[in-house]
């Protein structure tokens, strides 16, 4: 992921097409730190014991997500240009975009926050800061199902939700399980292939979360066998792994596109017209909405299971 903020910040991307890059990226589990995930924490009260904040600044989208899930939406102060989800969280101002050149301090600094939330990697170099001006940080890095469901439960330690946290947590775990099994019951795996970007052609690999969705969803991912979680990948090789099944974002390529590539007509996807379009928002956030994103992609992958998808699903 890093891959991709080096070729934002050196503006290899511009107008429309980084807009949807920001979008689509926004959306994964933000760019791994090479020394892993920081621990979090809140700032310390009185006799040492850790108090609530109340005054919450989320620069995170899937964070944003779980703060409202875990029932603390009244503790948020601002987010970012990118929290969109729930819809109520649209009302709240705005302490900024996307990357270093689209949020500042200062912005940050102006709702008086008492916790900023932000993503491993693209936000690094505001903890610094942040941290010397006395305002704790919650630093994102989900890289898997379990690392969600971790964030959630401490989310909800931080803001005082923790029986909230627990009972989501429970929830969502007890949803994936079903839907595996029930997936399972069904036999066929279908190959898929699931497009973040192109070009260059970015995949994810068995260190995305995305990939466990595949799995739980009754499908088997070709670059499963790739460590990265976003890896780079070569048309022909695609192209030799001949998927069932192929995924994009709304925000990438349109569908009509893919089905006329050069050379794609023959990929096992793209004879059936097994090419869909995702929700980034819904699917590629690592967030509180993972059990609705494996179901929705389970209702594509075998859609003659009857499939609960969620509300934003339907």
């Amino acid at each position: 992921m890093c891959y991709f903020i080096s070729m934002m910040r050196l503006g290899l991307f511009g107008g429309r097409r980084a807009g949807r890059l920001c979008s689509c990226i926004f959306c994964l589990a933000l760019c791994l730190a090479a020394a892993g995930c920081r621990k979090n924490g809140t700032a310390a009260g009185a006799g040492g014991r850790e108090s609530v904040p109340r005054r919450i600044v989320s620069l995170a989208p899937s964070v944003t997500e779980i703060v409202c899930a875990v029932g603390a939406f009244g503790q948020l102060a601002a987010r970012s240009d990118f929290c969109d989800e729930p819809p109520e969280v649209r009302v709240l101002p705005s302490a900024g975009g996307f990357d270093g050149n689209a949020v500042s301090l200062e912005a940050l600094l102006s709702f008086s926050p008492d916790l900023v939330c932000l993503s491993a990697g693209m936000h690094d170099f505001l903890i610094p800061p942040l941290e010397a001006q006395g305002v704790p940080c919650f630093v994102s890095c989900a890289e898997s199902v379990e690392g969600v469901l971790d964030e959630i439960l401490e989310v909800g330690r931080i803001t005082g939700h923790d029986g909230e946290a627990e009972a989501l947590s429970a929830e969502i775990r007890e949803r994936l399980a079903g839907l595996a099994a029930q997936s399972a019951a069904r036999g066929s795996v279908r190959s898929v292939y699931w497009e973040v970007w192109n070009p260059p052609y970015i995949s994810v690999g068995n260190a995305s979360f995305i990939d466990e969705l595949i799995s739980a969803a009754g499908g088997r991912n070709i670059f499963a066998d790739i460590a990265q979680p976003y890896p780079v990948v070569s048309e022909e090789l695609i192209l030799a792994r001949a998927p069932d099944v192929i995924f994009v974002s709304e925000d990438g390529a349109p569908l009509e596109a893919v089905l006329h590539r050069a050379g794609w007509q023959d990929i096992p996807a793209v004879k059936a017209g097994n090419v869909y379009a995702l929700d980034a928002g819904v699917v590629s956030r690592p967030g509180p909405r993972i059990a609705d994103a494996a179901a929705l992609i389970a209702a594509f992958l075998h859609p003659e299971l009857d499939l609960d998808c969620g509300a934003d699903g339907e």
